[in-house]
């Protein structure tokens, strides 16, 4: 049996579901379009940007290539009148007359105002230049303040007699030079590189090393009096040896002992008078060295004429007497020390001498540099005095020493009376001391003695 069941009837599709559907379909195709549309205006306006940039990248290139050809054309146009200038003035010059002071001084203002132009390896070539036409040899050319720094050098034969004298070169590099009797004093050489070089009776006075570096180097026989070699290396230096240090600033520098002490296959001692040493200690120093030329009046009396000492008022002079042996007691009071004479001045006279501190800077310019003073003088009002001037001659101390109240050593029924004070430590940048003694309200025809005058030096405190 089957089971009856109602008949389907069947929906009637309107015409309003028609639309609806055909409304869907051209919705989805607008969408369709437009993000069609928008992928091709994004890579359209993509590739617009991208060719852009590479046409102003390839642009700038091309603006810098040519920058860089016109600069090196420049360079080499500078360098080609450079030379020829030079070259053009040589022919000019007839026999041996190199010297000429016009020539020299002509050679000198081109050099130093090419050398504010010229990059870095052009400058390389100009003293290559100068050294092959023997101008940089024997000090002939004064190049002070001349700009080399970052200079390279690979030396293509021996620098004989290389002379470089306050030129600033930071950054200095040298390869394979043989640096046979070259000059580098007052020399601007922080952080340089000698490589593979050889250093033998060069000059380096007050020269600037600071952060300088050795490597296979021979550094024999060679004047490093006054210069700073602060942290610099010689740890892989070949050879040191015969070098004077005198007044170097060593401090923090990089030597083994076999180098400090010369030691090689045979010794051959370096010399650190008044140097400052890698641990901060000095060298040689003297304490009891007079530092004032004929304090005691001996030169003046045995050649009878006046030495090293000058009086303010040209017109009055300084003259010294003999005596004989001071005594006291019938004892005799220190022959050896006071001499047979003794400085005789009368009126206003007043006399100075200078003394020049230059090795002691290091010394001085670390606080460490004390002086002591002492006098010996007849009359109550004399007096000594001292003054210290810097490097530019500009006065920054005085000392006025009058009498200690103690008296000692009778001459001619009279007494000398000692002068002086405390130890008194030197300020920095002292490089020179003028001393000077008179009578401070002297009265005519009274003469006065002086002698046995002592200035010396010494470290203030011990490390």
């Amino acid at each position: 049996m089957h089971r009856w069941s109602p008949p389907s009837q069947m929906i009637p599709i309107t015409s309003l579901d028609n639309n609806s559907t055909s409304d869907t379909q051209r919705m989805r195709l607008r969408c369709c379009k437009v993000i069609i549309f928008a992928l091709i205006l994004l890579v359209l306006i993509s590739f617009s940007i991208v060719y852009t940039l590479q046409k102003e990248s390839l642009f700038n290139e091309e603006y810098k290539r040519k920058q860089q050809d016109e600069f090196h054309q420049r360079q080499q146009l500078l360098f080609d009148t450079y030379t020829q200038d030079i070259s053009s003035t040589f022919l000019q010059i007839t026999g041996n007359n190199h010297t000429d002071e016009k020539f020299l001084r002509h050679i000198q203002s081109k050099t130093l105002m090419i050398l504010r132009d010229l990059e870095v390896k052009r400058k390389k070539d100009v003293l290559l230049f100068l050294y092959e036409r023997n101008l940089i040899q024997n000090n002939r050319l004064n190049l002070y303040g001349a700009d080399l720094n970052n200079v390279e050098l690979a030396c293509p034969h021996n620098f004989h007699r290389f002379n470089i004298k306050g030129v600033l070169w930071s950054n200095a590099k040298f390869i394979n030079c043989h640096l046979t009797s070259a000059t580098f004093d007052y020399t601007y050489l922080i952080n340089a590189r000698f490589i593979n070089s050889t250093l033998r009776a060069a000059s380096f006075i007050e020269a600037k090393l600071d952060h300088s570096y050795f490597l296979q180097t021979i550094i024999m026989n060679n004047n490093f009096h006054g210069a700073s070699l602060i942290q610099a290396d010689f740890l892989q230096a070949d050879v040191v040896q015969g070098n004077h240090f005198s007044n170097a600033d060593l401090y923090q520098a990089k030597l083994t002992n076999g180098q400090l002490e010369g030691k090689q296959v045979s010794t051959i001692k370096n010399h650190y008078f008044h140097a400052r040493f890698p641990n901060g200690s000095f060298g040689s120093l003297t304490p009891e060295e007079n530092l004032i030329i004929n304090g005691n009046a001996e030169m003046e009396c045995f050649l009878n004429e006046q030495t090293t000492w000058t009086t303010i008022d040209p017109n009055t002079v300084l003259s010294a007497e003999k005596f004989e042996n001071i005594t006291n007691e019938n004892v005799t009071m220190n022959v050896i020390n006071w001499g047979n004479c003794s400085f005789a001045i009368s009126g206003k006279t007043r006399v100075y001498q200078d003394i020049v501190l230059l090795s002691y800077s290091i010394l001085i310019d670390t606080h460490n540099a004390a002086i002591s003073f002492m006098g010996f003088a007849s009359c109550d009002k004399s007096y000594f005095q001292i003054h210290m001037y810097r490097s530019d001659n500009i006065l920054h101390e005085s000392i006025i020493y009058r009498k200690i109240e103690k008296v000692i050593e009778p001459y001619n029924e009279k007494s000398m009376d000692p002068y002086g004070g405390p130890r008194h430590l030197l300020r920095a940048h002292t490089r020179r001391i003028q001393i000077d003694f008179g009578v401070e309200t002297p009265e005519d025809y009274i003469k006065c003695h002086f002698d046995n005058i002592t200035l010396t030096i010494d470290q203030m405190k011990a490390l």
